[in-house]
Protein backbone atom coordinates (compact mmCIF):
# COMPACT_ATOMS: atom_id res chain seq x y z
CA UNK A 1 0.00 0.00 0.00
CA UNK A 2 1.64 3.71 -0.77
CA UNK A 3 2.30 5.70 1.90
CA UNK A 4 -0.58 8.05 3.04
CA UNK A 5 0.46 11.69 4.73
CA UNK A 6 -1.33 12.03 8.19
CA UNK A 7 -2.06 14.68 10.36
CA UNK A 8 0.49 18.19 10.41
CA UNK A 9 3.00 16.13 8.07
CA UNK A 10 0.86 16.27 5.19
CA UNK A 11 -0.55 19.96 6.01
CA UNK A 12 3.20 20.78 6.89
CA UNK A 13 4.21 19.09 2.97
CA UNK A 14 1.05 20.64 1.30
CA UNK A 15 2.11 24.38 2.89
CA UNK A 16 6.11 23.73 1.51
CA UNK A 17 4.52 22.63 -2.11
CA UNK A 18 1.87 25.29 -2.80
CA UNK A 19 4.80 28.14 -1.79
CA UNK A 20 6.70 26.73 -5.00
CA UNK A 21 3.54 25.98 -7.59
CA UNK A 22 2.07 28.74 -9.95
CA UNK A 23 -1.65 28.47 -11.35
CA UNK A 24 -2.05 31.06 -13.89
CA UNK A 25 -6.04 31.42 -13.58
CA UNK A 26 -6.31 32.06 -9.92
CA UNK A 27 -9.16 30.66 -7.98
CA UNK A 28 -12.51 30.51 -10.20
CA UNK A 29 -15.80 30.54 -8.54
CA UNK A 30 -18.96 28.64 -9.68
CA UNK A 31 -21.74 27.85 -8.56
CA UNK A 32 -24.03 24.82 -7.66
CA UNK A 33 -26.84 23.99 -5.12
CA UNK A 34 -30.43 22.76 -4.89
CA UNK A 35 -34.38 22.88 -4.51
CA UNK A 36 -36.62 20.70 -3.52
CA UNK A 37 -40.02 21.38 -3.10
CA UNK A 38 -43.18 19.18 -1.52
CA UNK A 39 -46.49 18.71 -0.94
CA UNK A 40 -47.97 16.00 1.80
CA UNK A 41 -51.05 15.26 4.23
CA UNK A 42 -51.14 13.05 7.19
CA UNK A 43 -53.47 11.16 9.66
CA UNK A 44 -52.72 10.42 13.02
CA UNK A 45 -53.78 10.31 16.84
CA UNK A 46 -54.54 14.08 17.27
CA UNK A 47 -56.96 14.35 19.85
CA UNK A 48 -56.26 16.03 23.12
CA UNK A 49 -52.95 15.06 24.33
CA UNK A 50 -52.41 12.86 21.95
CA UNK A 51 -48.74 13.89 19.85
CA UNK A 52 -51.00 14.85 16.73
CA UNK A 53 -53.05 17.39 18.32
CA UNK A 54 -53.29 20.67 16.90
CA UNK A 55 -51.31 19.76 13.65
CA UNK A 56 -52.46 20.53 10.19
CA UNK A 57 -54.04 17.72 7.84
CA UNK A 58 -51.46 18.92 5.14
CA UNK A 59 -48.37 21.10 4.28
CA UNK A 60 -46.56 22.42 1.79
CA UNK A 61 -42.50 23.52 1.93
CA UNK A 62 -39.18 24.04 0.02
CA UNK A 63 -35.71 23.02 1.25
CA UNK A 64 -32.58 24.92 -0.87
CA UNK A 65 -28.87 25.82 -0.70
CA UNK A 66 -26.52 27.95 -3.15
CA UNK A 67 -23.58 26.82 -3.21
CA UNK A 68 -20.29 28.75 -3.62
CA UNK A 69 -17.42 26.68 -4.85
CA UNK A 70 -13.70 28.46 -6.04
CA UNK A 71 -11.16 25.98 -6.91
CA UNK A 72 -7.91 26.08 -8.86
CA UNK A 73 -5.40 22.96 -9.48
CA UNK A 74 -1.60 24.31 -9.09
CA UNK A 75 1.10 23.35 -11.43
CA UNK A 76 2.42 19.88 -8.88
CA UNK A 77 -1.62 18.23 -9.04
CA UNK A 78 -2.82 19.70 -5.72
CA UNK A 79 -6.57 21.04 -6.17
CA UNK A 80 -7.34 23.77 -3.55
CA UNK A 81 -10.79 25.18 -2.86
CA UNK A 82 -13.35 26.23 -0.52
CA UNK A 83 -16.99 25.21 -0.18
CA UNK A 84 -19.38 27.69 1.43
CA UNK A 85 -23.25 26.51 1.97
CA UNK A 86 -25.78 29.52 1.82
CA UNK A 87 -29.63 28.15 3.11
CA UNK A 88 -32.18 29.67 0.28
CA UNK A 89 -34.79 30.25 3.38
CA UNK A 90 -34.24 32.49 6.15
CA UNK A 91 -32.55 30.50 9.07
CA UNK A 92 -30.74 31.24 12.08
CA UNK A 93 -28.02 28.57 10.61
CA UNK A 94 -27.86 30.65 7.37
CA UNK A 95 -24.71 29.74 5.85
CA UNK A 96 -24.80 25.81 6.45
CA UNK A 97 -21.43 24.91 5.88
CA UNK A 98 -17.87 27.02 4.88
CA UNK A 99 -14.58 25.49 4.23
CA UNK A 100 -11.05 24.79 2.62
CA UNK A 101 -10.05 21.89 1.46
CA UNK A 102 -6.20 20.35 -0.31
CA UNK A 103 -6.79 17.69 -2.41
CA UNK A 104 -4.35 15.46 -4.46
CA UNK A 105 -2.99 11.77 -4.63
CA UNK A 106 -2.06 12.15 -0.79
CA UNK A 107 -6.28 12.70 -0.06
CA UNK A 108 -8.55 15.35 0.77
CA UNK A 109 -7.90 17.51 3.99
CA UNK A 110 -10.37 19.98 4.37
CA UNK A 111 -10.73 22.73 7.87
CA UNK A 112 -13.45 24.43 8.63
CA UNK A 113 -17.66 24.28 9.34
CA UNK A 114 -18.28 20.91 8.11
CA UNK A 115 -20.32 17.52 8.37
CA UNK A 116 -17.60 15.31 10.22
CA UNK A 117 -16.41 12.49 9.07
CA UNK A 118 -19.09 10.18 10.73
CA UNK A 119 -21.98 12.29 9.51
CA UNK A 120 -20.61 11.82 5.66
CA UNK A 121 -19.62 8.05 5.72
CA UNK A 122 -22.02 6.28 7.83
CA UNK A 123 -24.58 3.91 6.19
CA UNK A 124 -28.22 3.64 5.20
CA UNK A 125 -29.81 0.80 3.12
CA UNK A 126 -31.48 1.94 -0.16
CA UNK A 127 -35.13 2.91 -0.92
CA UNK A 128 -34.71 7.24 -0.07
CA UNK A 129 -35.69 9.51 -2.45
CA UNK A 130 -34.30 13.78 -2.26
CA UNK A 131 -37.23 14.45 -0.29
CA UNK A 132 -39.09 11.31 1.48
CA UNK A 133 -38.26 7.86 3.21
CA UNK A 134 -38.31 5.49 6.00
CA UNK A 135 -34.60 6.11 6.76
CA UNK A 136 -33.25 9.79 7.92
CA UNK A 137 -36.15 11.03 6.15
CA UNK A 138 -35.28 14.72 4.56
CA UNK A 139 -39.41 15.70 5.11
CA UNK A 140 -41.76 13.78 6.84
CA UNK A 141 -45.09 13.91 7.96
CA UNK A 142 -45.05 11.91 11.12
CA UNK A 143 -44.80 13.41 14.96
CA UNK A 144 -42.55 10.97 15.80
CA UNK A 145 -39.03 10.38 13.35
CA UNK A 146 -36.52 7.77 12.72
CA UNK A 147 -33.44 9.80 12.18
CA UNK A 148 -31.26 7.67 14.89
CA UNK A 149 -28.62 5.95 11.96
CA UNK A 150 -26.21 9.13 12.15
CA UNK A 151 -23.65 8.26 14.64
CA UNK A 152 -22.67 11.70 14.77
CA UNK A 153 -24.08 14.07 17.52
CA UNK A 154 -22.84 17.22 16.07
CA UNK A 155 -23.84 19.24 12.75
CA UNK A 156 -21.30 21.58 10.45
CA UNK A 157 -19.31 22.20 13.45
CA UNK A 158 -15.61 23.68 13.10
CA UNK A 159 -13.30 20.62 12.41
CA UNK A 160 -10.44 19.49 10.48
CA UNK A 161 -11.52 16.18 8.20
CA UNK A 162 -9.20 13.94 6.28
CA UNK A 163 -10.39 11.85 3.45
CA UNK A 164 -8.27 9.09 1.70
CA UNK A 165 -7.76 8.01 -1.62
CA UNK A 166 -9.05 5.01 -2.22
CA UNK A 167 -7.13 2.16 -2.30
CA UNK A 168 -8.60 -0.81 -4.00
CA UNK A 169 -11.79 -0.14 -3.31
CA UNK A 170 -11.23 0.72 0.56
CA UNK A 171 -11.37 4.43 1.86
CA UNK A 172 -11.34 5.86 5.33
CA UNK A 173 -12.11 9.11 6.44
CA UNK A 174 -10.93 11.08 10.21
CA UNK A 175 -12.03 14.41 11.49
CA UNK A 176 -11.60 15.99 14.80
CA UNK A 177 -13.99 18.45 16.18
CA UNK A 178 -12.77 20.89 19.34
CA UNK A 179 -15.90 22.31 20.24
CA UNK A 180 -19.20 20.90 19.07
CA UNK A 181 -21.34 24.11 19.82
CA UNK A 182 -18.71 25.99 17.94
CA UNK A 183 -19.79 26.71 14.08
CA UNK A 184 -19.61 30.39 13.21
CA UNK A 185 -17.29 33.41 15.00
CA UNK A 186 -19.83 34.50 17.40
CA UNK A 187 -20.26 31.13 19.01
CA UNK A 188 -19.14 31.66 22.10
CA UNK A 189 -16.51 35.03 22.14
CA UNK A 190 -16.34 37.02 18.27
CA UNK A 191 -13.09 36.53 16.57
CA UNK A 192 -11.42 33.71 18.04
CA UNK A 193 -10.49 30.03 17.88
CA UNK A 194 -10.61 30.01 21.69
CA UNK A 195 -14.82 29.77 21.91
CA UNK A 196 -16.87 29.94 25.28
CA UNK A 197 -18.01 25.93 26.26
CA UNK A 198 -21.34 25.61 27.14
CA UNK A 199 -22.68 23.33 29.66
CA UNK A 200 -23.51 20.12 28.19
CA UNK A 201 -21.47 20.99 24.66
CA UNK A 202 -19.70 17.50 23.08
CA UNK A 203 -15.81 18.50 23.03
CA UNK A 204 -12.83 17.07 21.85
CA UNK A 205 -14.62 15.00 19.88
CA UNK A 206 -13.33 12.13 17.39
CA UNK A 207 -15.20 10.60 14.10
CA UNK A 208 -13.60 8.21 11.93
CA UNK A 209 -15.18 5.91 8.97
CA UNK A 210 -14.48 3.36 6.42
CA UNK A 211 -16.05 1.63 3.21
CA UNK A 212 -15.05 -1.15 0.98
CA UNK A 213 -17.07 -0.95 -2.62
CA UNK A 214 -16.33 -3.27 -4.95
CA UNK A 215 -17.81 -3.90 -8.56
CA UNK A 216 -18.25 -7.41 -10.17
CA UNK A 217 -19.63 -8.77 -13.18
CA UNK A 218 -23.28 -7.33 -13.13
CA UNK A 219 -23.07 -7.32 -9.26
CA UNK A 220 -21.83 -4.91 -6.97
CA UNK A 221 -20.88 -4.57 -2.75
CA UNK A 222 -20.74 -1.24 -0.54
CA UNK A 223 -19.71 -2.06 2.95
CA UNK A 224 -18.75 -0.04 5.26
CA UNK A 225 -19.44 1.96 8.88
CA UNK A 226 -18.44 5.06 11.04
CA UNK A 227 -18.12 5.46 14.84
CA UNK A 228 -18.37 9.27 16.88
CA UNK A 229 -16.38 9.34 20.14
CA UNK A 230 -16.23 12.15 22.98
CA UNK A 231 -15.22 12.25 26.61
CA UNK A 232 -15.27 14.79 29.03
CA UNK A 233 -11.26 15.06 28.44
CA UNK A 234 -10.81 18.48 30.25
CA UNK A 235 -12.82 17.20 33.48
CA UNK A 236 -15.77 20.59 32.87
CA UNK A 237 -18.49 18.19 32.94
CA UNK A 238 -19.23 18.36 29.53
CA UNK A 239 -21.78 15.14 28.20
CA UNK A 240 -19.44 11.99 26.96
CA UNK A 241 -20.89 10.41 24.06
CA UNK A 242 -20.15 6.88 21.69
CA UNK A 243 -22.03 5.46 18.80
CA UNK A 244 -21.18 3.46 16.28
CA UNK A 245 -22.87 2.70 12.79
CA UNK A 246 -22.39 -0.46 9.89
CA UNK A 247 -24.33 -1.42 7.17
CA UNK A 248 -24.07 -3.68 3.57
CA UNK A 249 -25.81 -2.82 0.56
CA UNK A 250 -25.34 -5.42 -2.58
CA UNK A 251 -27.11 -4.55 -6.09
CA UNK A 252 -27.59 -7.34 -8.83
CA UNK A 253 -28.25 -5.31 -11.86
CA UNK A 254 -31.20 -2.80 -11.21
CA UNK A 255 -32.03 -4.14 -7.76
CA UNK A 256 -29.89 -3.14 -4.14
CA UNK A 257 -30.62 -4.67 -0.86
CA UNK A 258 -29.26 -3.15 2.17
CA UNK A 259 -29.27 -3.29 6.28
CA UNK A 260 -27.87 -1.00 8.43
CA UNK A 261 -27.55 -0.60 12.35
CA UNK A 262 -26.38 2.24 14.80
CA UNK A 263 -26.38 2.49 18.60
CA UNK A 264 -25.61 5.35 20.75
CA UNK A 265 -24.35 5.91 24.71
CA UNK A 266 -24.76 9.38 25.73
CA UNK A 267 -23.54 10.17 29.32
CA UNK A 268 -24.71 13.71 30.78
CA UNK A 269 -22.55 14.86 33.55
CA UNK A 270 -24.47 16.17 36.42
CA UNK A 271 -22.66 17.81 39.70
CA UNK A 272 -19.32 16.79 37.90
CA UNK A 273 -19.52 13.41 39.39
CA UNK A 274 -23.05 12.00 39.07
CA UNK A 275 -24.44 10.85 35.31
CA UNK A 276 -27.95 9.98 33.34
CA UNK A 277 -27.69 7.41 30.58
CA UNK A 278 -29.57 8.48 27.06
CA UNK A 279 -29.12 4.52 24.89
CA UNK A 280 -30.48 4.04 21.73
CA UNK A 281 -30.30 1.42 19.08
CA UNK A 282 -31.55 1.61 15.04
CA UNK A 283 -32.18 -0.98 12.83
CA UNK A 284 -33.53 -0.85 8.97
CA UNK A 285 -33.62 -2.58 5.58
CA UNK A 286 -34.49 -1.91 2.69
CA UNK A 287 -34.28 -2.36 -1.46
CA UNK A 288 -34.78 -0.27 -4.47
CA UNK A 289 -35.25 -1.17 -7.65
CA UNK A 290 -34.32 0.93 -10.63
CA UNK A 291 -35.04 0.42 -14.51
CA UNK A 292 -34.37 3.87 -16.91
CA UNK A 293 -35.93 6.66 -15.30
CA UNK A 294 -37.76 5.30 -13.04
CA UNK A 295 -36.52 3.95 -9.35
CA UNK A 296 -39.09 2.54 -6.94
CA UNK A 297 -38.12 1.62 -3.09
CA UNK A 298 -39.66 -0.17 0.16
CA UNK A 299 -37.86 -0.29 3.86
CA UNK A 300 -38.70 -0.58 6.77
CA UNK A 301 -36.48 0.51 10.30
CA UNK A 302 -36.95 0.15 14.10
CA UNK A 303 -35.79 2.62 16.52
CA UNK A 304 -35.42 2.07 20.34
CA UNK A 305 -34.87 4.58 22.97
CA UNK A 306 -34.02 3.70 26.32
CA UNK A 307 -33.43 5.78 30.10
CA UNK A 308 -33.92 8.68 27.45
CA UNK A 309 -32.62 12.03 29.63
CA UNK A 310 -30.69 13.49 26.72
CA UNK A 311 -32.98 12.84 23.62
CA UNK A 312 -36.10 14.97 25.00
CA UNK A 313 -38.12 14.80 21.69
CA UNK A 314 -39.42 11.20 22.63
CA UNK A 315 -40.21 9.62 26.59
CA UNK A 316 -38.37 7.17 28.10
CA UNK A 317 -38.08 3.50 26.81
CA UNK A 318 -39.89 3.94 23.11
CA UNK A 319 -40.01 1.81 20.70
CA UNK A 320 -41.10 3.52 17.08
CA UNK A 321 -41.06 1.73 13.53
CA UNK A 322 -41.79 3.15 10.03
CA UNK A 323 -42.51 1.47 6.80
CA UNK A 324 -43.07 2.61 3.76
CA UNK A 325 -42.61 2.25 -0.03
CA UNK A 326 -41.02 5.44 -2.18
CA UNK A 327 -40.72 6.61 -6.11
CA UNK A 328 -39.31 8.74 -8.39
CA UNK A 329 -38.87 9.49 -12.09
CA UNK A 330 -35.75 11.54 -13.73
CA UNK A 331 -37.43 14.03 -15.66
CA UNK A 332 -33.91 15.08 -17.15
CA UNK A 333 -30.63 15.85 -15.82
CA UNK A 334 -30.76 16.83 -12.23
CA UNK A 335 -34.60 17.20 -11.97
CA UNK A 336 -36.46 14.17 -10.36
CA UNK A 337 -40.11 13.67 -9.54
CA UNK A 338 -40.88 11.86 -6.08
CA UNK A 339 -43.55 10.72 -3.93
CA UNK A 340 -43.96 8.34 -0.33
CA UNK A 341 -46.50 6.62 1.55
CA UNK A 342 -45.66 6.05 5.04
CA UNK A 343 -46.96 4.13 8.11
CA UNK A 344 -45.13 4.69 11.28
CA UNK A 345 -46.30 3.60 15.05
CA UNK A 346 -45.18 3.79 18.68
CA UNK A 347 -45.25 1.29 21.38
CA UNK A 348 -43.60 0.38 25.03
CA UNK A 349 -43.50 3.73 26.62
CA UNK A 350 -43.70 3.64 30.29
CA UNK A 351 -46.02 6.10 31.87
CA UNK A 352 -49.31 5.49 30.42
CA UNK A 353 -50.31 9.45 29.81
CA UNK A 354 -47.16 10.05 27.31
CA UNK A 355 -48.01 11.71 23.82
CA UNK A 356 -46.22 9.12 21.80
CA UNK A 357 -48.20 6.00 23.63
CA UNK A 358 -49.46 3.90 21.09
CA UNK A 359 -49.04 6.73 18.50
CA UNK A 360 -49.53 5.94 14.56
CA UNK A 361 -49.74 8.27 11.67
CA UNK A 362 -50.29 7.64 8.36
CA UNK A 363 -48.79 9.46 5.44
CA UNK A 364 -48.35 10.65 1.80
CA UNK A 365 -46.57 13.10 0.15
CA UNK A 366 -45.08 14.41 -3.48
CA UNK A 367 -42.34 16.14 -4.69
CA UNK A 368 -39.38 17.44 -6.89
CA UNK A 369 -36.21 17.79 -6.69
CA UNK A 370 -33.48 20.16 -8.56
CA UNK A 371 -29.81 20.24 -8.51
CA UNK A 372 -27.84 22.70 -10.31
Amino acid sequence: MKKVLLGTSALLGIGLMAGTAQASDGVKLSLGGFMKSFYGFTFDDDGQGEAGHDSNLDGVGTDGEVYFLGSVTLDNGITVGTRIELEAEDSGDQIDAAYVYFKGGFGDIRVGSQGAVADNMYMLPPSSTANFGVFSPAQIGSKLVISGFDPSPVSKPQSIAYYSPNFSGFSFGVSYVPEGGFEKQGDGVADTFHPNRDAGDINHELEAGVHYDFEGDGWGLALGGALAYSGDIEEHGDDEFFAFNTGVNLSFGGLTVGTAFTYKDQQTIVDDDDSENGDEWSVGVGLAYNVDAWTVGAGWALRNIENNTPASDFEDNVTVQRVGVTGSYAMGPGIDLDAGLFYSWASGVDAAEATSDGYDSLEFSVGSSITF
